[in-house]
């Protein structure tokens, strides 16, 4: 446990001194949201789907946070671990691999953590997290943190460079929200957006946010959402698995 907690504090420490990392993961999406929550002043409530545009906005914000901390805030450090010969050098020592892949974790569900404490005191404020369901909101953010942070470690193997890590997950993770209906109705897409969207894991995610928050009509049954994530969670661990690199 000692190694562990060590680990954890490394970690923590190395995250908070990166100011791009730190800016992308924690101070971002706050801005984003105090962003829309001005323009929902502006803009009317939405009469198709019955509701404002900081409601429509907030799921979409949290999971922007939630995938800076598990593309850029997971899959980055990994790499930069591994072109120094961190990793490489660990691999030499006691220190057994479970125990640092743990350390790594918490480190992330640490700072989701903290992000989505934040969150639901803004969502409680606003009158968008009721606090008799605020458990079962969090247990299903605890479980969208998880898929990301599986996606993180899944990209951190994948990727050899931070530069083309970080371009391509940066130019990545704004579209892939946006195709999943957190930022806009899928209804107003095309098609081919549409059918493009049950390809996309965060769009599962977002239809229970939808559904459980603020009653919208969900294209599937929540626990069928659930079941998917899940799946899909399981699918890419055992993917991360097979291909991480320590070398």
């Amino acid at each position: 446990m000692a190694i562990i907690q060590n680990l954890v504090v490394v970690g923590l420490k190395e995250i908070t001194r990166d100011p791009k990392i730190l800016f992308f993961s924690m101070i971002f999406p706050l801005f984003f949201l105090g962003l829309f929550y001005g323009m929902s002043f502006v803009i009317p409530s939405s009469e198709v789907m019955e509701m404002t545009l900081i409601e429509f906005m907030f799921p979409g914000i949290l999971m922007m946070a939630f995938a800076s901390i598990g593309f850029l805030g997971t899959s980055v450090p990994i790499i930069e671990m591994r072109q120094k010969g961190v990793l490489k050098t660990f691999r030499t020592t006691p220190l057994k691999e479970i125990t640092f892949v743990l350390s790594q974790v918490i480190v992330r569900l640490v700072l989701a953590c903290i992000q989505l404490v934040i969150f639901v005191v803004i969502g409680v404020f606003l009158n968008m997290i009721d606090m008799s369901n605020l458990l079962l909101f969090l247990v299903i953010s605890l479980l969208g943190i998880c898929m990301f942070l599986i996606f993180g470690f899944l990209f951190g193997g994948l990727f050899n460079h931070v530069e083309l890590a970080s371009g391509v997950l940066s130019f990545l993770m704004v579209p892939l929200i946006m195709l999943s209906g957190a930022m806009l109705p899928l209804y107003i897409l095309p098609d081919v957006f549409q059918t493009i969207s049950y390809f996309i894991p965060i769009t599962y995610l977002t239809d229970i946010y939808h559904q459980f928050l603020f009653g919208v009509e969900g294209n599937i049954p929540i626990i069928a959402d659930v079941l998917i994530i899940i799946g899909i969670s399981v699918i890419f661990y055992w993917l991360t698995v097979k291909t991480f690199k320590w070398n």
